[in-house]
């Protein structure tokens, strides 16, 4: 009697055991993403949720890291072997990791996709994610700079707020008549600090003149920096703007301070509230005897750090959130698709969103070089040492160009 009780708990422990295994068997595995974006609205948030009820093979499991420490972190983490399945890296970032072998070659995963096709995106959002003829992320959004303008003072000073400045000579010229020190008023913004911001904004000018990261030396980035310098000079920028960040420039914009700013469509949900006159957006303007269109490519790329646990899971996601429906939304909070197959129906700031996707074709991608944040150091102090005049335009790049070289002659752009 005492066997058969003992064979029947035996049997009662088996089959819980089994219903265990059966139960650890079919749970989702675990995702963990690394992300920067702290805004609910943003479509990651509506991603992560759809996929985790779409499907029950993995979960996803995401923490929100500050733009500024994701680097740092991403670094921290590569070095402990802690790394996330999965994290968003600001477009000029990735070649350093992809440089230092520390991501994921996705090419074999994206070869076999159906979703992420590398003829789908924009050239400069997929050029981002290249190395050396491989592919180590995929581009989450896009963004680039196009010329806001405040249509009122247009208006008030007698220009024509439907045929904003079109190229260099145009923009100062509207500039300065839009200048007006008893207001405290300056024509024209941009952001010139000694950042990744500033660079990010005077590249359009270099390309523009014809100019190039690698040719800093030559005449064409003397022309696209000096048209800035001698603006300052003729006070039709403030001064300030060597100090300003991205955000704070547009903050002068919305409170009339400036006439014409550079800005990025990250901008409009802010400035839907906080702008209390007519503003437009326009294409950036053109060097009169270049013709070239030109803008400077931001945005964020999903990449897999090597020695994530879930590569396949990772990848599954970024084709999710790569789907044209989930790329549809990132326009609510002005996040641009990377891709040219989506187009919004019906958008949001209908005026902004075409004069931003057709800038789009023009904006080029920072590097692709794993040490771009030198390089990007280098062009920034040159930028700060003109404006400052602390140095000629020519001798602060032809100072700029003494580092960079070295840096180009051993890895080439």
């Amino acid at each position: 009697m005492r066997s058969k009780r003992l064979s029947a708990g035996l049997l009662s422990v088996a089959a819980a055991l089994s219903l265990v295994a059966t139960t650890a068997m079919a749970a989702p595995k675990t995702v963990t993403l690394w992300h920067v974006f702290n805004l609910d609205t943003d479509m990651i948030y509506g991603g992560i949720e759809a996929f985790n009820k779409a499907q029950d093979e993995y979960r996803i499991e995401a923490r929100v890291v500050p733009a500024t420490s994701m680097v740092t972190e991403l670094i921290k983490a590569t070095a402990t072997g802690s790394v996330p399945d999965l994290a968003t890296l600001d477009n000029p970032v990735v070649a350093s990791f992809s440089g230092q072998g520390t991501l994921t070659d996705l090419s074999p995963l994206v070869a076999k996709s159906e979703i992420v096709k590398p003829g789908l995106y924009f050239e400069g959002p997929w050029a981002s994610a290249q190395w050396q003829g491989k592919t180590f992320g995929v581009p989450r959004d896009a963004n680039t700079l196009a010329l806001y303008y405040n249509a009122d003072m247009f208006r008030a000073k007698g220009l024509d707020p439907d045929k904003p400045p079109r190229t260099w000579s145009e923009l100062r010229a509207a500039a300065e008549k839009l200048r007006d020190p008893a207001k405290n008023v300056y024509g024209f913004g941009f952001s010139a600090i000694q950042a990744e911001e500033g660079v990010f904004q005077f590249l359009p000018f270099l390309t523009q003149a014809g100019g190039s990261i690698d040719k800093l030396d030559q005449p064409e980035a003397t022309a696209a920096l000096d048209f800035l310098v001698d603006m300052m000079k003729a006070g039709i920028i403030s001064k300030d703007v060597i100090n300003q960040r991205q955000y704070e420039v547009a903050n002068t914009f919305m409170a009339g301070n400036t006439a014409i700013a550079f800005g990025g469509p990250w901008e409009l949900p802010r400035m839907e509230k906080e702008a209390k006159f007519d503003w437009r957006l326009t294409l950036l303007p053109v060097k009169d005897d270049k013709n070239i269109a030109a803008s400077a490519l931001g945005g964020y790329v999903f990449v897999v750090p090597k020695g994530a646990k879930q590569p396949e899971g990772a990848f599954k996601f970024i084709e999710f959130m790569s789907d044209p429906k989930i790329l549809n939304e990132g326009w609510k909070t002005g996040r641009l698709a990377p891709r040219t197959d989506v187009k919004v129906e019906n958008p949001r700031w209908p005026q902004a969103y075409g004069i931003y996707r057709e800038q789009m074709q023009s904006a080029k991608a920072r590097g692709p070089h794993p040490q771009w944040p030198d390089i990007s150091k280098a062009l920034q102090t040159a930028i700060q040492e003109a404006l400052t005049g602390a140095k000629p335009s020519a001798q602060a790049l032809q100072d700029a160009a003494k580092k960079i070289q070295p840096i180009l002659a051993k890895t080439p752009l």
